[in-house]
């Protein structure tokens, strides 16, 4: 009936005294009946899945609630070959409900049974958990079980067996067999298949060296380092642990990297609502060698950058560079060089530099690190509506504190990312004319859901941002740069500080004329990968609010503009990362007064 393609109508449970027959439909994988509205899912009736997942399912789920002699007894397929449909009736013996009388730990040596304990995590006189018990002896997916403790300590070879043992009439023994084992040291650390990027660019981010014990934990954080650099595959970033011949005790681990393209070429032409033709001309060298430029492979990057939009409505020209590991230390160094032209609402001019400095720190963890950056910059400013013609200068310095624990940039599958800047300029204390202090929040988590072949393809994005800008003193003469005030609506590439919202067009969200000094978003998309390599694509489905006010009082989170759509995501080499956005606007914008209704967006870049 498999190949006819016949549909599960119904589920039965007979025998199913103890729990409710919606729970054990939840607990099946494969065979299931689909509801209406599941519109996403396939109720195909499939024999060998139903034997392989779904009979195991049911099991594990009794197993997990203290019924462990729980079984099927038999099982029925009723076949409605006009309807195309089965019917599936299980037989179950349920058994009686057993709870955990005593745990005993066997052959700990190095660890007490106080820690043993908190990672088994399973409370004496509870019903019995065989699920939680197996996964928090062998594995789960936080990495916090036993076996992981004695992986992370060198312990490679260790065996951990568990009885499970009937005591009395509802009561069972759990006893924990561990067999420790040597130690074991790595001997080696090499890498293979970098043919571009140097040896000490990819050693620089693993943490495991020879002589150091075996530490499952640190190899997995040194493949997590080397996806965030973003110059390999990450479908063959693979650690391979080898044991070396004639000793007992003493391991190889081989990183395999397969090098792709990191440098961007950009000649990029867009649309962007009410700006028109937008375009951008430009090159970034992301692995860069200043001192062999045509070669690359040290880590470096350099850019040079023409934005522009329609009538000259804003262009930039920026030059940059960045040194990620000063001297051979987790400290980076840049500088960023530009001249900006702004004609929307507000007109103007800001021609500076910047100079940068940064470090990985090693509290609370390592995925923390600091930047710092000092800009000095002249702005020419005229608005037809609000100033005159001035001129000023402006001398700041931000901070930056942020955490990155993604696993690729260019589709993360899990972590999160930290940042929390501030930036102050230094008229209050009479150096420049300007005085302002803006504070600026992003909060992102990655949840992977389902995975194939062995990577996660399916993922829930997250986003929460917002910011404010504020005066430091009330300095006759200091001035809020129009500049740093936010706009917000379409892709973000409409100008300068426009915070994206799909659905809407570009600055339409808002007070009319973007006069807007705090704001607020929230974005959910679910993301899911159709290929990883040699070129990512994905597709999404997105849901976000936001808006923007005059002044932090004024901020009203129940009055945000709501927007969904689709879209899908494409990284050109040497282009770079494309995105393509079609979104529904569900509020009225600032603009037309009219609903946001639907917007196409394209968009260069991750944001």
């Amino acid at each position: 009936t498999e190949g006819d393609a016949y549909k599960v109508r119904s589920v039965t449970f007979d025998g199913a005294s103890a729990v409710p027959q919606e729970e054990l439909l939840s607990a099946l994988e494969e065979n299931k009946p689909k509801q209406w509205w599941q519109f996403w899912r396939s109720a195909t009736f499939d024999r060998k899945k139903f034997y392989e997942a779904d009979v195991p399912a049911i099991l594990r789920y009794y197993h997990s609630r203290g019924f462990i002699d729980a079984d099927t007894v038999a099982t029925t397929f009723s076949i409605d070959r006009d309807a195309k449909a089965v019917d599936i009736t299980i037989a179950l013996q349920e058994g009686k409900r057993y709870y955990l009388r005593t745990v005993r730990f066997e052959g700990n040596t190095i660890f007490p049974t106080e820690l043993l304990m908190r990672r088994l995590d399973v409370e004496i006189g509870s019903p019995v958990n065989l699920d939680r018990i197996e996964k928090n002896i062998n594995g789960n997916e936080d990495q916090t079980e036993i076996r992981s403790l004695y992986l992370d300590h060198g312990y490679l070879e260790a065996t951990i067996l568990y009885d499970v043992l009937r005591s009395a009439t509802d009561s069972v023994d759990l006893i924990v067999r561990i067999y420790e084992r040597e130690r074991f040291t790595i001997r080696r650390v090499d890498i293979v298949g970098n043919t571009k990027t140097q040896d000490r660019v990819i050693r620089r981010e693993l943490f495991t060296r020879p002589g150091d014990y075996f530490n499952r934990a640190a190899i997995i954080r040194s493949v997590k380092g080397l996806g965030v650099l973003n110059f390999f595959n990450p479908e063959k970033l693979r650690p391979d642990v080898r044991r070396v011949p004639g000793a007992s005790n003493q391991v190889d681990l081989v990183y395999q990297v397969e090098e792709r393209s990191t440098d961007v070429l950009n000649a990029s032409i867009g649309y962007a609502g009410q700006f028109g033709l937008t375009g951008s001309i430009g090159v970034a060298f992301n692995n860069f060698d200043l001192s062999r430029p045509l070669f690359g492979g040290a880590g470096q990057v350099f850019s040079f950058q023409w934005d522009f939009g329609q009538g000259n409505r804003f262009q930039t020209f920026s030059v940059s560079f960045a040194e990620p590991w000063l001297f051979g230390h987790p400290t980076s160094v840049g500088f960023n060089v530009y001249d900006t032209r702004y004609f929307w609402n507000i007109e103007g001019r800001r021609t500076g530099g910047t100079i940068n400095i940064g470090r990985r720190f090693r509290f609370p963890d390592d995925f923390f690190r600091g930047d710092w950056s000092l800009t000095y910059q002249r702005q020419v400013e005229y608005t037809q509506t609000l100033e005159p013609t001035r001129t000023f200068d402006e001398i700041s310095i931000l901070q930056t504190i942020s955490r990155i624990s993604y696993d690729n940039l260019i589709f993360p599958s899990s972590g999160s990312r930290f940042r929390w800047t501030v930036q102050a300029s230094l008229g209050a204390l009479g150096i420049g004319s300007s005085d302002f202090l803006k504070n600026e929040v992003q909060i992102e988590f990655v949840n992977p859901l389902l995975q194939i072949e062995g990577f996660d393809r399916l993922v829930m994005y997250l986003n929460t941002e917002f910011g404010n800008v504020g005066r430091i003193g009330n300095r006759p003469g200091g001035i809020v740069p129009l500049i740093q005030y936010y706009a917000m609506g379409g892709n973000g590439i409409a100008g300068i500080n426009v915070i994206p919202l799909r659905g809407y067009s570009d600055r339409s969200v808002g007070v009319p004329g973007n006069n807007n000094l705090a704001y607020f978003r929230q974005t959910a998309e679910l993301r899911f990968a159709l290929s990883l390599n040699p070129m990512p694509i994905y597709v999404l489905a997105f849901a976000e609010a936001g808006n923007a006010w005059p002044r932090l009082r004024d901020a009203d989170l129940f009055m945000l503009k709501r927007s969904a759509g689709l879209g899908m995501r494409i990284l050109l080499n040497p282009i770079g990362l494309i995105g393509f956005d079609y979104g529904y606007g569900f509020d009225t914008d600032n603009i037309t007064g009219t609903r946001g209704g639907w917007n196409f967006h394209i968009q260069f870049g991750n944001r």
